[in-house]
C-alpha cells in the first residue's frame, strides 16, 4: 500500500483547490504504481498513520504552508520524518514534502529572494543513478514554489539542479527521494493555482508561466524513475 501524507488539507472549506489536488496526486500514483492500493492521510486534519509499517511507500505532498511554519501538524510531521528515516522507510517528498524532509533531517529551507518558480521549467540531472531509467540529463516539469532548500541535510546526495533552484532533487540512502517539481500536477490544477496567485506572483511572471503550461513535460519519465527507486513493482 502507498500512503499519502496529505499536507494540503489544512483548510476545512468544501470544494477548494485542496480537494482538486487530492485527485491529481491519486491519479499520478495510480499511473506510477498500477494496482497498488492507495490510502490518503489528511495529516493537517489530524489523520495520521498508526504505524510506520502501514504502507510500503510514504508520499509527502505539496502544501501552501512552509516547512518553517510554526504549526502543530508541521512539528508532528518533522518528528514523523525523523522516525521513518531512522527505520529506513521508503519516502517520496514532492515540493513541500521535499522541503520538510530536508529541514527535518538537518537541512535548511528559506523563501527565495529570486521570487516564484512557477510554470513549466527545466532542470539538469547532475548525478545519474542506476534507477533513473530511461536515463535523461534534462527534465521539464511544472513548478509552483517560492520556498527552496538552501542547504541539504547531512548524507543527502544531490541529484538535480537548475540556475533558479540549486537543490532540485536529492536522495538519502536507498529509502528517501525528494524533488521540488510537481510530476503529479495537471495543467488545469497548475493554471488554477497561478490564477489565484496572480497578484502575489506579478503579471509578467504569471503570463510567462501560463504560456509555458502548453510545453511538453517529463511527468512520465519521473513516474518511471520513482517506480524504479521505490522498487514496489
Amino acid at each position: 500500500m502507498i500512503g499519502i501524507l496529505n499536507a494540503y488539507h489544512f483548510d476545512f472549506s468544501p470544494g477548494n483547490y485542496q480537494e482538486h489536488y487530492n485527485q491529481d496526486i491519486k491519479d499520478f500514483l495510480t499511473r506510477t504504481f498500477s494496482g497498488e492500493p492507495i490510502r490518503d492521510y489528511k495529516i493537517a486534519r489530524g489523520e495520521w498513520p498508526l504505524s510506520f509499517d502501514e504502507c510500503r511507500l510514504w508520499v509527502i505532498t505539496g502544501s501552501s504552508k512552509g516547512a518553517y511554519d510554526d504549526v502543530p501538524w508541521i512539528h508532528q510531521l518533522v518528528q514523523w520524518i525523523i522516525g521513518a528515516h531512522s527505520r529506513k522507510r521508503k519516502i517520496l517528498g514532492i515540493c513541500f514534502g521535499h522541503q520538510i524532509i530536508a529541514q527535518a533531517l538537518g537541512g535548511k529551507v528559506e523563501k527565495s529572494a529570486k521570487g516564484w518558480g512557477v510554470g513549466v521549467r527545466s532542470f539538469e540531472v547532475v548525478n545519474l543513478k542506476p534507477w533513473m531509467k530511461p536515463a535523461q540529463s534534462k527534465l521539464d516539469l511544472i513548478f509552483s514554489h517560492q520556498d527552496q532548500v538552501v542547504q541539504l541535510p547531512p548524507g543527502a546526495d544531490l541529484l538535480a539542479q537548475s540556475e533558479f533552484c540549486t537543490n532540485q532533487m536529492f536522495q538519502i540512502g536507498e529509502h528517501i527521494l525528494t524533488m521540488q517539481g510537481h510530476p503529479e500536477f495537471s495543467v488545469e490544477f497548475a493554471k488554477g493555482r497561478l490564477d489565484v496567485r496572480q497578484e502575489l506572483i506579478g503579471r509578467k511572471v504569471y503570463e510567462k508561466a501560463v504560456s509555458s503550461l502548453s510545453l511538453a513535460r517529463d511527468d512520465r519519465i519521473l513516474s518511471q524513475w520513482i517506480r524504479e527507486f521505490a522498487k514496489l513493482k
